[in-house]
């Protein structure tokens, strides 16, 4: 038989041993929370996408706005997909960066290919809000582009607001949009749409296809000697 104290001593080490264990599960815990980035306080509420077409390839702009309205500071693993198709083979590079409202370029961030996925880690302090730029260029074989919405539910909230601007070459003409857009007053020298939406929670990527002028299809398909 154990004697009291004996007792106490082997409760007290267990005690211990116990509540070491709990610590490593709490430290662990916070160490996910706030340093892996799958979960975090960070709203994604804003975005203005540009894209300009050329005759082989496409030109994207995104500011994105997200901010992060928690006491404590958090963590975000933004992922970056792109519209990945046969006629549209992934980009060959991309750059973030940390901008302004107005969208000049800012301070670059540190980004990485996950797959055919961008991805970088940020941080905000408490209260603080950042607006995000992506540049990418992607090639298109055929007369038809594509802009990711869908991805954006993954929020699994609406974004306050949206808006969109697609450029053509001159005499280039727009043929589709599955979202109804109006035309623009731009500086550049091409044709301009847009459309904006609040509370925009997506249930459909952004389709649009142009056409070119005949002389310059006429020049693509010429066979030189």
């Amino acid at each position: 038989m154990l004697s009291l104290r004996r007792l106490g001593s082997v409760v007290g080490r267990r005690v211990s041993a116990g509540a070491d264990v709990w610590l490593a599960i709490v430290l662990a815990g916070a160490g996910v929370y706030f340093f892996s980035g799958l979960f975090t306080s960070v709203r994604f509420d804003q975005e203005r996408i540009t894209v300009r077409v050329e005759r082989d390839h496409l030109q994207v702009t995104g500011l994105y706005h997200y901010d992060n309205p928690s006491r404590l500071p958090a963590w975000l693993t933004l992922g970056v997909p792109f519209p990945v198709d046969p006629d549209h083979p992934v980009p060959e590079d991309f750059f973030l960066s940390e901008t302004d409202g107005e969208g000049r370029p800012g301070a670059p961030l540190a980004s990485a290919w996950w797959g055919e996925e961008g991805r970088v880690r940020l941080f905000f302090r408490p209260g603080e809000e950042k607006w995000i730029r992506l540049d990418y260029t992607q090639a298109s074989r055929v007369p038809a582009g594509r802009y990711l919405l869908t991805t954006t539910r993954a929020w699994r909230r609406p974004i306050a607001r949206a808006s969109f601007v697609l450029h053509l070459p001159p005499g280039f003409e727009l043929v589709s949009s599955n979202y109804a857009v109006t035309p623009s007053a731009s500086t550049a020298p091409g044709p301009s749409f847009t459309f904006m939406r609040a509370e925009f929670y997506p249930d459909r990527d952004w389709e649009f296809a142009w056409q070119e002028p005949a002389a310059a299809v006429a020049r693509s398909q010429e066979v030189l000697p």
